[in-house]
């Protein structure tokens, strides 16, 4: 009789203001947690998210500026001959294959000498050279069976991340 007591009784005492049984506390938190559990889920893979596209973005400026820095070491002749005809296709491969965790073959390089900056003036006119690389991020799908029936829900638009190194030749 005791115990059955104690689980009825009232909490009208207590000083942080909430009334009813235990049983009823424990269900008001059950409801809490299943309200915001969903609000977190999504806070969470939306911070994964965002750091995945950060992380795509600084791969991409790195291989562009590693590109650039090595067109600049090799303007006219490739490093390795023996394994490219040409300059373009040694910078090409070497863009592509230091971004880590990326799929290569989505990149999109392009090798450009530009021409000389007009706001310079007096003496020979310096050279530029700008390696651009795009990249397309790929979207995270969710597909759900039996509650999403047609296809699936893309989380975020389509993005393509570019980064163009520009250095002068010496």
């Amino acid at each position: 009789m005791r115990s059955k007591e104690m689980r009825e009784r009232r909490f009208d005492q207590q000083p942080n203001g909430r009334k009813g049984t235990a049983s009823e506390q424990q269900g008001q938190s059950l409801a809490e947690f299943a309200l915001t559990m969903p609000l977190l889920i999504a806070l969470l893979v939306g911070i994964i998210l965002l750091a995945w596209v950060g992380f795509a973005y600084v791969s991409v400026a790195s291989a562009a500026r590693m590109g650039a820095r090595h067109m600049v070491s090799y303007p006219i002749e490739a490093e390795y001959p023996d394994q490219f005809a040409n300059v373009d296709d040694e910078i090409t491969h070497l863009v592509t294959s230091t971004m880590p965790f990326l799929d290569w073959r989505r990149a999109e390089v392009t090798i450009l000498p530009q021409p000389p900056d007009s706001r310079l003036v007096g003496g020979p006119t310096p050279l530029y050279v700008s390696v651009q690389v795009r990249y397309p991020v790929n979207n995270p799908v969710i597909r759900i069976p039996y509650v999403i029936r047609e296809g699936s829900i893309t989380l975020l638009p389509p993005i393509v991340l570019q980064a163009t190194s520009r250095m002068r030749l010496d």
